[in-house]
């Protein structure tokens, strides 16, 4: 049983995309709502691109970004907080944290296809 968590997890974090569609399904299938069930696939699926660009990294340039990714986290949960209070004088904190988690996505969604493209480059030229 251990085994085959671990190749599912191993597969998740390798292709996230694949984990997002397949989140997404079965959410889709639950709800029946499909602004909705992609929302809750993107709040699911973040940390899997999150580990997914951190173990390319690593691999590519032998780089530990550990730090860099809980710093970034940080980083933005700063700003967004402090541009939600100039906004609303008022902070709730789970706007802020949904913003934050979302942004993150989008960055790591991004992150995704460079760091994989630049591998593919790097790889064909050597």
């Amino acid at each position: 049983m251990a085994e085959v968590t671990a190749v599912i997890t191993a597969t998740l974090i390798t292709a996230p995309l694949l984990g997002l569609y397949i989140f997404y399904l079965i959410i889709m299938k639950v709800s029946q709502n499909k602004l909705r069930s992609f929302k809750l696939a993107v709040d699911v699926t973040v940390l899997l691109f999150i580990a997914s660009v951190y173990f390319m990294v690593y691999e590519i340039w032998g780089v530990r970004t550990g730090w860099l990714i809980v710093m970034f986290f940080l980083l933005t949960a700063i700003v967004f907080t402090f541009v939600h209070w100039k906004n609303y004088e008022e902070i709730d904190i789970k706007r802020v944290f949904k913003g934050v988690w979302r942004f993150q996505f989008v960055v790591f969604f991004l992150l995704y296809f460079i760091v994989i493209m630049y591998g593919l480059i790097i790889s064909v030229m050597t």
